[in-house]
């Protein structure tokens, strides 16, 4: 993904409602989208997908797309019912097992979260790790060797805050 990620946010609801402001605050390009038809326009455009639908005309069909179309990440929300039916529709509608592992279904980190903002941060903080190579990074940072930064010289690191 590119430093100003666009993500197709497919679906919409209380999770759809707290995670599209928050890719906005980290200055990334939400696309909403709810129809299939949004999906296909919007898609070329986005970095990311992240299906937030229960909805079996969108969301399998928007999770074919993007793989098929080497979005960088793509992630679906959903139990793991959920997730074992749209396996099923997207290998019955060509889908094969190579692409289906880069789906991260169920989508987020494992942080315990139950209600919709707790979710979005999940949702967030996978993106995020996704984004930095960190697919293994669970845990807190006080837990883990190395840099808190690798990606920067020693002393390149600023606080935000000042």
């Amino acid at each position: 993904m590119t430093d100003t990620a666009a993500v197709l946010v497919v679906g919409d609801g209380p999770v759809a409602a707290v995670l599209v402001p928050m890719l906005e605050t980290l200055g990334w390009s939400p696309h909403p989208a709810t129809t299939l038809p949004e999906v296909v326009a919007a898609l070329p455009a986005c970095d990311a997908v992240v299906v937030l639908s229960h909805h079996e005309e969108v969301d399998a069909a928007a999770i074919a797309a993007a793989l098929g179309a080497g979005t960088a990440y793509v992630g679906a929300m959903g139990s793991r019912r959920t997730q074992a039916r749209r396996r099923e529709w997207l290998l019955l509608h060509g889908v094969d097992e190579g692409a289906l592992a880069a789906l991260h279904a169920p989508i987020g980190l494992d942080l315990g979260a139950d209600e919709p903002g707790e979710i979005a941060v999940s949702i967030l903080a996978e993106l995020v790790a996704v984004r930095h190579d960190r697919t293994g990074a669970v845990g807190s940072v006080a837990d883990r060797d190395g840099p808190i930064h690798p990606r920067l010289a020693p002393g390149e690191a600023t606080c935000p805050g000042g």
